[in-house]
């Protein structure tokens, strides 16, 4: 049973669902990069999902561009990037995945990145512009070194292709709550229940929602429409920006921001309703 294995089961069982906060690594800087990785896992986060910094991230929003490009300015390298994650996977247990771009696999190849990720204590890989059909040589080195598989689908998936690509996963579906890129918004896509209830339809595999999921309100939301877990990038990359000035609060800030995130995941019950 793998980290993800152990958290959906454990969290299933006292009817929460995961929380997942989203960092780009490296941003503003090494330094304070680790400390907000590790104030979210003081505030409860379930998971981690970690961007690796690129100079053209056609998934995200300006937010998190912007926060690509700080890091990428402080001068971040695999040798660092790996580095913190090693420190972070010192601090904690909980899963770690790693949201990236084929160019970062391809620098270094597949299985020399893929040995240095599971070395380092990565548990998932999520490569946002490599469909499934694309994976044969970069899934096979994720298995040999014991890495799981993440895989987006949206509303405009097909089912028979969401039945496909689940059967591929073995950490969590992301899915997108909206079309576009990612980033911060007030209103959730109406779609997002619909969206479930297919995937249920074809995968008992974890189901994590993201893209414009920016309050606690909007975790509710989506737990209530049945999500296994809620992916917040965003808003929580936002709050780096403005502390940019004043690094020495942003640890405080974040624990507490996830904190109220946290308390957002718990399941309806029937009584609830």
């Amino acid at each position: 049973m793998n980290r993800y294995d152990q958290v959906f089961t454990r969290l299933r069982k006292s009817g929460e669902a995961a929380f997942i906060p989203f960092a780009v690594a490296g941003d503003p800087d090494a330094t304070v990069s680790e400390a907000i990785l590790k104030a979210y896992v003081d505030g409860g986060a379930d998971i981690l999902e970690i961007g690796y910094p690129f100079s053209d991230p056609i998934a995200d929003g300006p937010v998190n561009q912007r926060g690509a490009q700080r890091a990428i300015s402080a001068g971040i390298t695999p040798s660092s990037f790996f580095r913190l994650i090693k420190s972070i996977r010192q601090y904690s247990e909980i899963p770690i995945g790693l949201l990236l771009y084929a160019n970062t696999v391809n620098h270094l190849g597949n299985r020399t990145f893929c040995k240095k990720a599971a070395e380092a204590g990565i548990d998932s890989l999520l490569v946002a512009d490599m469909p499934p059909e694309e994976y044969d040589d970069l899934g096979e080195a994720m298995r040999e070194t014991g890495l799981s598989r993440v895989f987006i689908v949206s509303e405009l998936t097909p089912q028979e292709r969401m039945r496909m690509i689940c059967n591929q996963v073995d950490a969590f579906v992301y899915v997108v709550s909206r079309l576009g890129t990612t980033g911060t918004g007030t209103t959730l896509s109406g779609s997002v229940g619909a969206t479930l209830r297919k995937l249920k339809a074809v995968t008992d595999k974890p189901l994590a929602v993201g893209f414009g999921i920016s309050t606690p309100d909007h975790v509710r939301e989506v737990v209530a429409a049945g999500a296994d877990g809620a992916i917040v990038g965003s808003a929580l990359v936002r709050l780096v920006e403005e502390h940019l000035a004043h690094p020495g609060k942003l640890s405080e800030v974040l624990s507490e921001k996830v904190r109220a995130y946290k308390k957002a995941t718990r399941i309806p019950t029937a009584s609830d309703r």
